[in-house]
């Protein structure tokens, strides 16, 4: 299934738990002022982040309780969805039709492509948007009435939005950028000012920190690599070693350095990226780091070792340390004040709707388990340790010795 296809189909899934005549498939797994959010409404939504976690992260999940925590933010998330539905009803914010047949129109364009094929095939969009809703026993009322649910929520986000987040003024852009370059110029008597506001200061630096990253001297690099372990054989070890090497006089005698990464390369993102990544100076391992950014472009390197196994490197481009000015940054620091803004808007707005709201939650996670019985335990020693230290309090003042 295409990127974009998974997207829509998952939005499609985790529409209503409901089937096609309304009736209720699960059981629920919290209420929210009394109405339930239906269990194979948390379990669509909840198998959909693993899929997209399983595609472009899978070690996330080979992680202690990972699903338990995957699972957690998504009931937070479906909770929070239904306390700005509920707010969105109250406040009898309406739909019009155009409104939601483009919506509809959208998603189902989302289908376009053919999935037997790999290639755009628009007009059988409608078909396979109608496929995935039968797929999951929903008619198009039924959804449709989810995605007029869904506008209404952002229709009614946009206008608290409006009501709570200051306009971005040139004066907020101009003392951010202050900030930042005191710690990208290590002004320390500005650095020590900015520090009395700990969250500003820790704002900065996160800022100055991204940006010393992407304006630092960068090289970008062919890379085959071939892995070693700790606790691999040396026998072993000396096999990559000679192939390193083998490798190396294959490309000096003609061989494509491209052709050699499919051919040898162990990492398993060369195939999609055919080996080149970007390298930022002093970021990469000390071995790596010292051949890539002395060797000219164009070279190759020998078999360069480390930790973590055997690399060769070829310089395919160079680009030197840009220094930035506020007129270079002062458009994007605009745009992070006003992102910022707004999230902290929907955030205290969230905030209050929690609050007010009667909330219950009836969905276990094991994870909650362990730590109450990890809580339990660690209290039952601080008692042990208070009995003891009491005993022996009691026992100086008899004169007894245990």
């Amino acid at each position: 299934m295409t990127k974009m296809n998974k997207l829509a189909a998952v939005i499609l899934i985790a529409a209503l738990g409901v089937n096609v005549n309304g009736k209720v498939l699960e059981s629920s797994v919290a209420t929210v002022n009394g109405k339930p959010i239906l269990a194979s409404e948390y379990n669509n939504y909840l198998q959909g982040v693993i899929d997209q976690y399983k595609a472009n992260a899978p070690q996330a999940l080979e992680q202690p309780y990972a699903q338990d925590i995957l699972g957690k933010e998504v009931l937070k998330g479906l909770i929070s969805n239904e306390l700005v539905y509920q707010a969105a009803e109250e406040a009898k914010i309406t739909v019009k039709d155009s409104e939601l047949d483009e919506t509809i129109n959208n998603i189902k364009n989302s289908f376009i492509i053919d999935e037997k094929t790999g290639k755009e095939d628009p007009k059988g969009a409608e078909k396979r948007f109608n496929a995935a809703l039968k797929k999951q026993g929903l008619s198009l009322a039924t959804y449709k009435k989810k995605i007029t649910k869904d506008i209404q929520a952002r229709k009614l986000m946009e206008l608290k939005v409006q009501e709570m987040v200051k306009p971005v003024e040139e004066a907020d852009v101009k003392a951010l950028y202050e900030n930042v370059n005191a710690y990208l110029r290590n002004n320390t008597k500005k650095i020590k000012e900015v520090a009395k506001d700990p969250a500003k200061a820790a704002e900065a630096q996160a800022i100055a920190a991204k940006l010393k990253q992407l304006t630092a001297e960068q090289v970008l690099i062919g890379h085959i690599y071939l892995n070693t372990t700790k606790d691999m054989p040396a026998a072993d070890v000396k096999k990559k070693e000679e192939l390193a090497k083998k490798i190396k006089k294959e490309i000096d005698g003609g061989m494509d350095f491209s052709a050699a990464v499919k051919t040898y390369s162990e990492d398993p993102q060369a195939v999609t990226t055919g080996g080149d990544m970007i390298l930022i100076k002093g970021v990469a391992p000390k071995e790596i780091d010292a051949k890539a950014f002395t060797l000219s472009v164009g070279k190759v390197s020998d078999p360069i070792k480390t930790n973590m196994g055997y690399h060769i490197i070829k310089i395919k481009e160079k680009h030197a340390e840009k220094q930035v000015g506020y007129d270079d940054i002062k458009r994007d620091l605009g745009q992070y004040i006003a992102q910022t803004r707004v999230q902290g808007a929907i955030a205290d707005y969230l905030g209050d709707l929690y609050d007010k709201a009667d909330i219950k939650v009836t969905k276990e996670f094991e994870i909650d388990k362990a730590a109450a019985k990890a809580q339990a335990e660690a209290a039952a020693k601080d008692d042990k340790k208070t009995d003891v230290k009491a005993d022996k309090k009691a026992d100086t003042k008899t004169g007894t010795k245990k």
